[in-house]
């Protein structure tokens, strides 16, 4: 069996790159094996996507989403079968004003029926423009609007796969690569505190400013 791994992938100002990359667990094995050109198509459907508005209010207007790339992957051992990448026409941009650092991230959790970490999955959505409250939180409003439009985002892209694929049912699933599992999500959540993407850092541009000491 296989999995499939989606990324939608951005960019911001000053060179850094950004993405997310949900899982998704196939129902039944690729008839044949996986036609390339069925990839791509599905490929390019989700790069098509366009978030709701709260998620791209979330996101604001200096960071785009680019495109897309899709690879699927064995279940025994996470090697590659097949990639696709594609890139949209137009990048679709944020729609808010930048308010904070660029790792800020709204968490959307996904839980499985699997205990422990192996069950358990994150994205991290850019919320560089999303403004918070006294107490330092996302507004409940934002929270449960922005968890609605992912569900429906994530749903659209199990639609693209399956429209590519129309044998195959896909369900969104954590895959673990120590376990080598992949257990499949049944609750999204969503917290109201921001978070931070680390591994964001990796290819953040950085100026610095020195001085000798003493």
């Amino acid at each position: 069996m296989s999995y499939v791994r989606v990324s939608i992938l951005g960019d911001a100002p000053g060179g850094e790159v950004w993405s997310i990359n949900p899982v998704f667990d196939p129902t039944l094995e690729f008839p044949g094996g996986v036609d390339q050109t069925a990839l791509d198509a599905a490929t390019d459907a989700i790069a098509a996507l366009t978030p709701g508005a709260t998620l791209l209010g979330f996101m604001s207007s200096p960071l785009r989403i680019t495109g897309a790339r899709t690879e699927v992957r064995d279940d025994a051992n996470d090697n590659l079968i097949a990639i696709s990448t594609q890139v949209r026409s137009s990048p679709v941009s944020g729609s808010a004003s930048a308010l904070r650092g660029a790792q800020t991230a709204l968490v959307i959790s996904l839980r499985t029926n699997t205990p422990g970490g192996s069950g358990r999955g994150r994205i991290y959505w850019p919320a560089v423009g999303r403004s918070v409250g006294s107490d330092l939180r996302f507004s409940s409003a934002d929270t449960a609007a922005a968890m609605g439009e992912m569900k429906t985002y994530l749903n659209a892209m199990r639609g693209a796969l399956a429209t590519a694929f129309p044998t195959i049912g896909y369900d969104l699933a954590v895959r673990s690569r120590t376990t080598h599992t992949t257990p499949h999500v049944n609750k999204l959540q969503v917290g109201n505190v921001p978070d931070t993407q680390r591994r964001r850092r990796d290819s953040m541009v950085e100026d610095y400013q020195s001085t000798s000491f003493p």
